[in-house]
């Protein structure tokens, strides 16, 4: 699969849910996710676990830069997410760990995330998927849109992603 991404500083949330009400944007709920990531190169290969009952194993390629960008991602679910995380720590060893609390809407083909992110902060994300040559044509157009709704600058979108940040931290 294939999105156009976008993460942003928000330190007002209550702006960016008036921004949501403004699209008209599906409300899908609160989720609790902890993200382990693991030391592979290229790419990223994390294990993610979403309200403790949803568990997945995600890869993913992505250029580190500010702005919007494409990811190229698989996702699988998984049944022993234990098991998993073991085996994948003894072979790569973890990289760093994101819990987080994320509200989630979708508008459109667009997954928006207001994101609480534990010892980093509030955030918004945009994750525009691309089925079709024709989604990532106009995916470029529709950021913009979404940047200008939002009310996001050039200052608050993210060069990094949670993980790098988390790494900085440490």
């Amino acid at each position: 699969m294939k999105n156009f991404e976008l993460k942003a500083k928000c330190k007002d949330h209550k702006a960016a849910l008036a921004a949501v009400k403004l699209l008209n944007a599906d409300y899908e709920g609160i989720l609790k996710q902890r993200d382990v990531y693991f030391k592979i190169s290229p790419g990223r290969l994390k294990l993610r676990s979403i309200n403790n009952s949803v568990h997945q194993l995600i890869y993913y390629k992505r250029a580190n830069r500010a702005g919007a960008k494409f990811s190229n991602y698989f996702i699988e679910d998984i049944h022993h997410p234990e098991i998993v995380e073991k085996i994948l720590r003894e072979i790569y060893g973890i990289r760093t760990i994101v819990s987080k609390s994320r509200k989630l809407y979708l508008w459109q083909n667009v997954r928006i995330h207001i994101d609480s992110v534990n010892k980093l902060g509030k955030f918004i994300e945009f994750e525009i998927v691309c089925r079709t040559r024709k989604q990532e044509n106009e995916s470029a157009e529709k950021m913009k849109y979404l940047k200008g709704i939002f009310n996001i600058n050039k200052v608050n979108v993210l060069r990094s992603s949670y993980s790098d940040m988390m790494m900085n931290k440490i």
